[in-house]
């Protein structure tokens, strides 16, 4: 399989071929977009004023700050001096705000395109949270490596889950926080871009690999990171968790791994925040080994495919 990847065409693929003539007319791809994104920007603005809402409430229910204040503090992502705690809100504000602008968008697709929503995640009858939990077992020992190299090489000091002087029930919070609304982040990302936006870019891309590296690439610069080494690690992971749902049949697995690799970063590497992100040199290092990683999660996949280990998966009926 993998050694015509290059030359294979999209519709060898049942994920992709899902999305037939309806996604070939150019007047209903800007149908979805327009009315799926401002569908999905006016729900994902409504949930950050519930969720900001309630952590003002909750903050102010204190007693030590007003509501406005405390609207005030939340809203200041660049503040010094945070409580491990503090990031839940960064979390649940990412992981609400982006699911719900991500279901929605896929909601008015599949309305537009009439065809089931389940269409866009899954060639399945069903989800399958197996594969999820699957590809977070595959993807969450590989990723583990690079974090220790990470440490090795000083790249990264204080693992935020180890915080001294953290209380226990900090940082259960924070590590439930991160799983949960990690989780819906993940799954934000993959239904739109290795769900609505394979299978739409497929209509129109007639080879693989350009359809890889076109989602690899996109899904990078949705991130809006101006750092080069993280642009470029990003579209390694797009076009490898594409490779993952067309051999897959569906985004389960790379939802796993997707969601393994945010979690490393947010328990090991560095707490999930909404500050301006910060300028750094490319480190040839890291790309490498986030490379390395992938090319191995890749690999793993390849063989419980070819081997059945993770069931009958029709790829390629």
């Amino acid at each position: 399989m993998l050694a015509d990847w290059r030359e294979s065409s999209p519709d060898r693929y049942a994920f992709l071929r899902q999305a037939g003539e309806v996604e070939a007319r150019w007047w209903r791809v800007l149908h979805v977009l327009a009315f799926g994104g401002l569908a999905g920007l006016f729900a994902a603005g409504l949930v950050m004023l519930v969720v900001l809402g309630i952590a003002a409430g909750l903050m102010a229910a204190g007693g030590s700050v007003g509501v406005t204040e405390a609207i005030g503090v939340l809203t200041d992502f660049g503040r010094g001096d945070r409580t491990l705690q503090s990031y839940v809100f960064e979390l649940a504000l990412a992981g609400l705000s982006s699911f719900t602008a991500a279901w929605t968008f896929i909601t008015v697709a599949a309305r537009i395109e009439r065809r089931p929503r389940l269409s866009f995640l899954t060639i399945a009858p069903r989800f399958r949270w197996r594969l999820v939990s699957l590809g977070l077992a595959v993807a969450a020992p590989v990723l583990g490596v690079s974090v220790i190299i990470a440490y090795l090489t000083g790249d990264a000091s204080q693992a935020p889950i180890l915080t001294p002087g953290v209380p226990v029930w900090a940082r259960l919070t924070y590590v439930a926080a991160s799983a949960v609304f990690l989780c819906l982040a993940a799954l934000a990302e993959e239904m739109l871009f290795r769900g609505w936006l394979l299978q739409q870019t497929s209509v129109f891309v007639h080879r693989v690999a350009l359809l890889l590296v076109v989602n690899g690439v996109l899904f990078s610069l949705a991130h809006a990171d101006p750092n080069v080494g993280s642009f470029l690690i990003r579209a390694a992971m797009g076009a490898a968790w594409a490779w993952v749902v067309l051999r897959t049949g569906g985004l389960e697995f790379a939802l796993g791994a997707h969601l393994a690799n945010n979690l490393m970063v947010s328990l090991f590497i560095k707490p999930v925040s909404l500050a301006p992100i910060v300028a750094r040199p490319l480190d040839y290092l890291e790309l490498a080994i986030e490379v390395v990683g992938l090319a191995i999660i890749v690999g793993v996949v390849e063989w419980l495919v070819r081997t059945r280990a993770m069931g009958r998966t029709p790829s390629n009926a």
